[in-house]
């Protein structure tokens, strides 16, 4: 649910957002990438919804790319214009309520279903494309040249016995997507296990 004073900030940022100066849509297009989900985000949440199923995280998106515009920008007018933006959207967020309930889902493997970044540094999460491991980071991904951001979920891979592989797995999920919390406990446990049955196999092979 939004708040009422935020559909009216949305729509204010979404009227005052400047175009995009023609010296600033070439680097491969990414402030043309990030001009465009900065429209796209501040339209749905001008209109009541979410982008990413937490209003708060759709502001923290806005107030980040507001700010690399503003850091890239020569023209003196479009840096005022979007650092005022900014302050707005950092007000916005603070305004938003914590969503409702999401937590309380239970995935597949009878983990919390989550959004990644209400995930806490060392959980253990289960993420959709790499094995499960203790988390590190989730951050937005670059904007693509529709103005679709994704996910990006960093999850650690040390308790993993494979002295040829990554220390961490980064996987690209949907901006909306939810992670699963385990039961850490639990997971350390199994991870010990395997790496214990996986070393003897490589020793003996």
């Amino acid at each position: 649910m939004s708040s009422p004073s935020t559909l009216f900030h949305a729509q204010r940022l979404a009227e005052q957002l400047p175009p995009l100066p023609e010296d600033m849509k070439g680097n491969d297009g990414r402030e043309l990438a990030r001009h465009r989900f900065l429209t796209r985000t501040l339209k749905v949440l001008s209109s009541g919804g979410t982008v990413t199923g937490d209003r708060a995280e759709d502001w923290r998106r806005v107030t980040r790319q507001l700010a690399l515009l503003w850091q890239m920008a020569n023209a003196r007018e479009f840096r005022l214009s979007v650092s005022g933006l900014e302050l707005v959207s950092l007000e916005a967020e603070s305004l938003e309520p914590a969503p409702a309930g999401r937590p309380a889902a239970t995935g597949p493997l009878g983990g919390d279903l989550i959004h990644p970044w209400q995930a806490a540094v060392g959980d253990w999460v289960s993420v959709p494309g790499c094995p499960p491991g203790p988390f590190a980071e989730a951050s937005m991904a670059m904007p693509d040249q529709e103005g679709i951001a994704g996910t990006v979920v960093i999850v650690d891979q040390w308790h993993r016995f494979n002295p040829g592989g990554a220390p961490h797995a980064e996987v690209l999920v949907d901006s909306d997507a939810l992670i699963e919390r385990l039961d850490a406990g639990a997971e350390r446990a199994r991870a010990r296990e395997q790496w214990d049955e996986d070393r003897r196999r490589w020793h003996a092979g």
